[in-house]
C-alpha cells in the first residue's frame, strides 16, 4: 500500500481489513437501476431515462441479463421520472443485489430476510419467484424498525408484490415459521405432526414450550384434562401482509422451515466510500469512536452472531442462508462466518456463490476462503460489499 496521507491508526484499519487506500479515494460510484421485469418496453424506459436524467444507462454485463441492471452517473437521479414513479425502474445497489442472488432462488421458495427494510432485496426475490397465479414462493420480511418496515411496506405495495408479508420484530428472537397457505394452496394436513428441527440451534426450541393442557367435558358434567391437545401457539399478527399469505395459520413444524435465508446484517456502513470520506469531515476523533469503540463493536457483533444464528434456526435442513453486510470490517464479515462455522460443525458449511466466477470481486483475506467475497469500489465499481453463503446440513 502506497504512503497514506491519512493517521497511522486509520491506515492500520485500512490494512488489517484488506482495505485499499485507492478504495477510499476512488470517485463516486455509478448509480443502479433494475428495469421491472413486468415492463412491456424496457427499450423505451431506458431511452426516457437517458433523456431526462441525461446520462447513458449501460448495462452491467457481469450480471444475469435476464435481471436487467444497469449504471448511471453517480449525479443521476431517478426519483421524480415518470419510469421510477410508475414503477418500471427500481433504485438497488448491484452489490446488494448479490446477496440475493447468492440464495439460488426458485419459484416455489419460501424466503427469510431478517433485515429487509428498505425493500429492494425483497422486491428482486419476488420477480425471481414470479408472479404467475400458479408460483406458491413466499417472501417474509422482518425489520425492528417500525420507520424502516413501512417504508418497506410502501416499497412492497407500489411494486405490486402478491405474496409478501412484514412482520416488525427483532430478528434475533423472530420465530414465526414459513406459511402452510398461500391462497388456495395448503401444505399437507401431517406437517403439524412435525415437530421442527432443534439440531444445532443456538435459540431455544419449540419443543421447550411446556403444553398447555385443553379441557374437555367429562361424562358427568365435570372437566378433565386432555393430555394429547397441542400446545396452544398465538398467532403473530403481521405488521402487513397481501391478501394470499394474511390467513397463513401460522403452524410451526420442521416441514415449515424456510428453504432459503438472507441476513443482510446490521453494520457499521463502512463499506460506503462515501461514509468513509466524511472522516475528513467529522474528525478522526469521532471516527475511532465508531470504529474502534470496545462496547459498540462488541454489542454490534452480539447482534450480528444472533441475526445469523436465528436466521440459521428457521432454516429448513439442505437450505441455504446468505449472510452480507455493506462493512469492510473482518471482524463483521469473516470473523463471523468463522465463528459460526465453528459453533456449527457438522451442521453448517460454505458453500462457494453461483456464478462467483463471473463476479469482479476484490482478492480474499490472506488465510480466508475464497468463498467469501468481498466486492469493492476499486474492483467491483461498486459500494462495499460482503457476502457468504451457508447451507444446511441434511
Amino acid at each position: 500500500m502506497s504512503e497514506s496521507p491519512y493517521p497511522p491508526k486509520f491506515t492500520q484499519f485500512l490494512t488489517s481489513n484488506g482495505i485499499e487506500l485507492s478504495d477510499v479515494e476512488a470517485g463516486k460510484v455509478p448509480r443502479f437501476i433494475r428495469i421491472n421485469p413486468s415492463c412491456a418496453d424496457p427499450n423505451a424506459v431506458i431511452e426516457a431515462l437517458e433523456k431526462e436524467t441525461g446520462s447513458t444507462c449501460t448495462s452491467v454485463d457481469w450480471m444475469p441479463h435476464a435481471m436487467r441492471f444497469y449504471s448511471l452517473d453517480s449525479s443521476a437521479r431517478i426519483s421524480g421520472c415518470p419510469a421510477y414513479e410508475s414503477g418500471d425502474v427500481y433504485g438497488i445497489d448491484v452489490a446488494s443485489a448479490v446477496a440475493v442472488i447468492a440464495l439460488g432462488i426458485e419459484s416455489d421458495d419460501h424466503v427469510l430476510d431478517l433485515c429487509c427494510a428498505p425493500g429492494g432485496k425483497m422486491c428482486l426475490i419476488a420477480d425471481i419467484q414470479g408472479n404467475s397465479d400458479d408460483v406458491v414462493g413466499t417472501v417474509t420480511g422482518v425489520d425492528i424498525s417500525r420507520a424502516r418496515i413501512s417504508t418497506c411496506k410502501s416499497v412492497l405495495r407500489k411494486y405490486k408484490m402478491r405474496r409478501f408479508r412484514l412482520f416488525e420484530a427483532d430478528g434475533t428472537s423472530f420465530d414465526v415459521h414459513a406459511p402452510s397457505r398461500v391462497g388456495k394452496w395448503t401444505r399437507p394436513a401431517s406437517i403439524s405432526d412435525e415437530p421442527a428441527d432443534s439440531a444445532a440451534n443456538t435459540s431455544k426450541s419449540d419443543s421447550d414450550t411446556p403444553a398447555i393442557p385443553s379441557k374437555r367435558k367429562a361424562e358427568n358434567g365435570g372437566v378433565v384434562e386432555n393430555p394429547a391437545k397441542k400446545p396452544i401457539q398465538t398467532k403473530v399478527k403481521p405488521f402487513h401482509a397481501t391478501k394470499l399469505v394474511i390467513g397463513d395459520l401460522q403452524i410451526k413444524s420442521g416441514a415449515l422451515l424456510y428453504d432459503k435465508v438472507l441476513v443482510d446484517a446490521e453494520c457499521t456502513h463502512d463499506g460506503s466510500i462515501a461514509h468513509l470520506k466524511k472522516c475528513n469531515q467529522m474528525g478522526w476523533e469521532k471516527f475511532e469512536s465508531t470504529f474502534f469503540d470496545p462496547a459498540k463493536m462488541d454489542n454490534l457483533e452480539t447482534l450480528q452472531r444472533g441475526l445469523i444464528s436465528n436466521g440459521f434456526r428457521l432454516l429448513k435442513p439442505g437450505g441455504v442462508l446468505v449472510y452480507s453486510t455493506c462493512s469492510f470490517l473482518k471482524r463483521q464479515n469473516e470473523d463471523i462466518i468463522n465463528w459460526f462455522l465453528g459453533a456449527n460443525v457438522g451442521c453448517a458449511v460454505l458453500e462457494a456463490v453461483p456464478e462467483s466466477d463471473k463476479f469482479p470481486v476484490a482478492k480474499a483475506l490472506a488465510g480466508e476462503s475464497p468463498h467469501m467475497l468481498r466486492f469493492t469500489p476499486t474492483a467491483s465499481n461498486t459500494s462495499g460489499l460482503f457476502v457468504a453463503r451457508l447451507r444446511k446440513i441434511e
